[in-house]
């Protein structure tokens, strides 16, 4: 099997969950003590692509979030196929600042076309999610890349980020947003047809309690109780 190398860099402010994210992609490990990192990291992953008889290495660099060292990112950018912008879905800071820094500190330093991806993670805490996940695929579609909500803490989306990467990694025209709405439709049905097999569950328990309740009631009168 082929194994083309991809070099990935996250983006993002510190805090918005860069390296758990990474380590619940390459490790399926969820560190809620983990601190944001003070030194860019370097871990990798192979993932084959059975349909195409391909497999990608993906080369991945944790960059550190903090302003003071912003500058440092930029070292990382060289090469890389792809860049993934990070945000926090429970702090609109940290989604302005791809857009009022990373964004244009990449756009004035990268001459490469990498692909583009804005993920938004923590969405286990949609509950106090403070940006419009329209403004963000509006960002990702303006990026000509990928949109994705994951969570590091439940490993929500990120199988399905990396997916959607590498088929566009292997295949330039790839279409990630027709595969998402297929996978969104299967398991609408999935769930759906789950639903129904519980409601027929239900209607059955409750037919069996009330023949049970009439059998008893019958055995009541017989017996001259009640």
């Amino acid at each position: 099997m082929d194994i083309e190398v991809a070099k990935v860099v996250l983006l993002g402010e510190a805090g918005v969950g860069k390296t758990c994210l990474i380590k619940q992609f390459t490790e399926n490990k969820f560190d809620n003590t983990e601190l944001s990192s003070l030194s860019a990291q370097y871990v990798s992953k192979t993932i084959d692509y059975l349909d195409t008889k391909k497999a990608i290495k993906f080369d991945i660099w944790d960059t550190v979030g903090q302003e003071r060292f912003r500058s440092i990112a930029k070292i990382f950018y060289k090469d890389a196929r792809v860049i993934l912008f990070v945000y926090d879905i429970t702090s609109k800071k940290t989604f302005d600042a791809l857009i009022n820094f990373w964004y244009e500190e990449l756009r004035n330093n990268l001459t490469e076309n990498p692909i583009y991806a804005v993920v938004g993670n923590k969405n286990d805490l949609y509950m106090n999610q403070q940006v419009d996940t329209s403004d963000a695929k509006d960002l990702a579609k303006n990026l000509g890349g990928i949109f994705q909500l994951t969570s590091a803490k439940t490993n929500e989306g990120i199988k399905n980020l990396f997916d959607n990467i590498g088929k566009k990694l292997l295949k330039p025209n790839y279409k990630y947003d027709e595969n998402d709405n297929i996978a969104r439709e299967n398991y609408n049905k999935k769930k759906e047809k789950e639903n129904n097999t519980k409601i027929r569950i239900k209607k059955y328990d409750n037919k069996k309690n009330n023949k049970n309740k009439a059998t008893q009631d019958d055995k009541n009168k017989k017996n001259g109780c009640c």
